[in-house]
C-alpha cells in the first residue's frame, strides 16, 4: 500500500476533475513543476493506485437508454465456478459494472442495453448458466448517474459544485463509427494519446482531435475519470442503497445538495425499483461512514425510510458505457 502525500492527493484531485490533464497543466494549478508531477504520477502508477482511467459517457446520448443494476446473492458456488462466473461477467461488453461486496449482497452488476429485448437476452443468458446459484436477485433501473468530485482528497466540501451527468437525457447523438471506436478506446484507457488512438483506428490525429472535441461539446463525454485501486491507497468503497418514502421536491433537492457537498460521496445514482437511490462513498474507515450515514438519517429522517450498506471489496469492472470494440484494446495492457 502506498502512503499518499498531500501532493499526491492534490494531483489525484486534479486528475479527478480532468483525467486527461497534462502534467504541465496540473503543475501550474498546484504551483509546482511538471517534472515533480510526472515523478509523483509515476510513483502512483508503480504502486497501482489507479486501476484505470475511463471516459464518463452519457449512455442515453450514445444510444443505450436502458441501464439496469442487479444485486445478487449466491449459494453453492465452488471457488473455480465463482471465478469462471466473474470472468464471464467481465468479458461481456454489455456488463459495464461488476462489483463484489459484503453486506446486503454478494455482488452488483449492471447491464446496459439498446432496448428491453436486448436486456432480456443478456439477462436470460446469465440466468441460464448461473441461475441455480443465485438465491437473491434484486433489480434497480438507473434513471441518472451523477458523478461528484473526490473532494475528500483535499479535505474540503465540493465548493465548486462540480458534477457530471450520465443518463436521464432525451437528446440522442448520431455517432460515427470512428466516434464509437474512440469511446471504446477511452473506456479502456481514458488517457490514451490521440496519436496512438488514431493509429489503432486508422485515421489521422487531426480527425481524433476534432471528433473528441465534438463528443465533449455534445455532452457524450462529460468527464475523463478513474477508478481507484482501493487497497493500494488505503481507502474503502461503499455502495449504499436508500429507500425514499416521500418525494417532496424541496426535500429531495436538499438531499442532493447534501450529497453534492459531502466530500466522501462520489457518485449519486437515481434508480427505480425497490430502492430509489444509490450512493458510492469513499472513506478511510468505517467510523467516517457511520458518521455520514448518521447525519443523513438525522437530517433527512422524514424521507429516508431504509438504508442498506454494501462494502465493495473488489471492483472487477467499472465504466458507464459498453465497450463496443473490445478488440481494439487487445494489445493495450490497461484493464477495466
Amino acid at each position: 500500500m502506498i502512503k499518499l502525500t498531500d501532493l499526491d492527493k492534490k494531483i489525484l484531485f486534479e486528475l479527478d476533475k480532468d483525467g486527461r490533464a497534462s502534467f504541465s497543466k496540473i503543475a501550474k494549478t498546484l504551483g509546482t513543476s511538471p517534472q515533480v508531477v510526472k515523478y509523483r504520477f509515476a510513483r502512483l502508477a508503480e504502486y497501482g493506485a489507479i486501476k484505470h482511467f475511463w471516459a464518463f459517457v452519457d449512455y442515453d446520448k450514445a444510444g443505450y437508454p436502458f441501464f439496469w443494476g442487479y444485486w445478487m446473492k449466491f449459494s453453492g458456488l465452488t471457488a473455480g465456478r465463482e471465478e469462471e462466473m466473474y470472468a464471464k461477467f467481465q468479458a461481456n461488453k454489455y456488463i459495464p459494472i461488476v462489483m463484489r461486496s459484503d453486506g446486503y449482497a454478494d455482488c452488483m452488476i449492471a447491464i446496459i442495453a439498446k432496448d428491453v429485448f436486448h436486456h432480456n437476452e443478456i439477462l436470460q443468458g446469465l440466468f441460464n448458466e448461473y441461475g441455480k446459484y443465485i438465491t437473491m436477485s434484486e433489480m434497480v433501473v438507473g434513471v441518472g448517474f451523477v458523478k461528484f468530485l473526490r473532494s475528500h482528497l483535499v479535505d474540503e466540501e465540493n465548493k465548486e459544485g462540480v458534477s457530471s451527468l450520465s443518463g436521464g437525457t432525451t437528446e440522442k447523438a448520431e455517432l460515427t463509427e470512428v466516434e464509437r471506436k474512440m469511446l471504446s478506446l477511452l473506456q479502456i484507457d481514458g488517457r490514451m494519446e490521440f496519436v496512438e488512438m488514431a493509429k489503432i483506428i486508422g485515421v489521422t490525429p487531426a480527425i481524433i482531435h476534432r471528433y473528441y472535441a465534438r463528443l465533449v461539446r455534445r455532452g457524450v463525454i462529460t468527464r475523463i475519470t478513474y477508478t481507484f485501486n482501493y487497497d493500494a491507497v488505503g481507502l474503502k468503497l461503499f455502495r449504499v442503497l436508500f429507500k425514499i418514502k416521500q418525494f417532496q421536491k424541496e426535500r429531495i433537492d436538499a438531499l442532493y445538495d447534501f450529497c453534492l457537498k459531502d466530500p466522501n460521496i462520489v457518485n449519486y445514482v437515481k434508480v427505480m425499483g425497490n430502492w430509489q437511490l444509490m450512493l458510492d462513498i469513499e472513506t478511510g474507515n468505517l467510523d467516517e461512514l457511520r458518521d455520514l450515514l448518521r447525519r443523513m438519517k438525522h437530517d433527512f429522517n422524514d424521507i429516508i425510510f431504509e438504508i442498506e450498506v454494501n462494502e465493495i471489496w473488489k471492483v472487477d469492472k467499472f465504466t458507464q458505457m459498453a465497450v463496443e470494440y473490445p478488440e481494439l484494446g487487445k494489445n493495450n495492457p490497461k484493464t477495466l
